[in-house]
């Protein structure tokens, strides 16, 4: 007896409405659920590349002449460098000691990237933030995984590779990259130790840079390992400086 004709038989445009709102919330339940540490963290790092890979070609285009000339001038140690710290801009590490040729150039870089950037970042960091509210993020693990991307997110790190390359697992060590006589013989197990024929042990890992590879021993000191993506690495020591590597035997696993 309370029910009218028009609510006992809802009209077209109830039924819009009805429909709508039903759909809205379908989506956002969706979104919630269908979202993960993993997604947030891919879809970041597609993102991330589309929006700096202008600037990063026109960084190398920019800084290709300044190591030609150093490299002319008889400078391969300054070549060398300034090679090395492009690759670490275009990945988003940090640059403590730019070479003075691209002092200006980074730092104009720096600006236009984190400008580039700073939407992205936004947009990842607030569905992290949906999830930590989610029933998902009551869960320690998921937790412990979304603090990890975010830390990637927020350090601006992007990538060429949507995933690590695969390391080589045995090497040769030089002084010179040119040198053909090895003086020792390295090996990166799968499980991550690292052994030198040399040297003390220690324990390798991959950083999110993908590119870089962190060597620590018990001693608390580290080596960095670059790879340079053509079989040779370069290897910086605290204490002898840097060194060089070139995949042995194919360098199988």
């Amino acid at each position: 007896m309370f029910l009218s004709v028009s609510s006992a038989h809802p009209t077209p445009v109830l039924m819009k409405h009805l429909l709508l709102a039903l759909l809205l919330v379908s989506f956002s339940s969706l979104s919630v659920f269908a979202d993960s540490p993993s997604k947030i963290a891919s879809d970041y790092r597609k993102q991330a590349l589309q929006a700096v890979s202008r600037l990063n070609q026109s960084l190398e285009k920019a800084v290709t002449p300044l190591i030609t000339k150093l490299v002319s001038s008889g400078d391969t140690a300054g070549a060398e460098q300034l090679s090395a710290q492009v690759k670490s801009k275009l990945a988003g590490a940090a640059v403590p000691s730019p070479h003075a040729s691209a002092l200006q150039l980074f730092s104009l870089y720096d600006e236009a990237r984190a400008k580039a950037l700073e939407p992205v970042q936004k947009s990842s960091i607030a569905r992290i933030d949906s999830m930590l509210k989610s029933a998902a993020g009551s869960k320690l693990e998921t937790v412990s995984e979304l603090g990890k991307v975010r830390a990637e997110i927020e350090a601006g790190t992007v990538s060429s590779r949507l995933t690590p390359p695969v390391v080589p697992q045995f090497w040769t060590y030089h002084m010179q990259l040119a040198d053909t006589n090895s003086l020792a013989n390295i090996e990166l197990k799968p499980d991550g130790q690292f052994t030198m024929s040399n040297a003390q042990p220690g324990k390798w890992t991959q950083s999110k840079i993908n590119d870089v590879i962190t060597i620590s021993f018990s001693d608390n000191t580290s080596w960095t390992m670059t790879l340079n993506g053509d079989g040779t690495a370069m290897l910086d020591r605290p204490d002898t400086g840097r060194r060089y590597m070139r995949v042995a035997g194919g360098g199988k696993r």
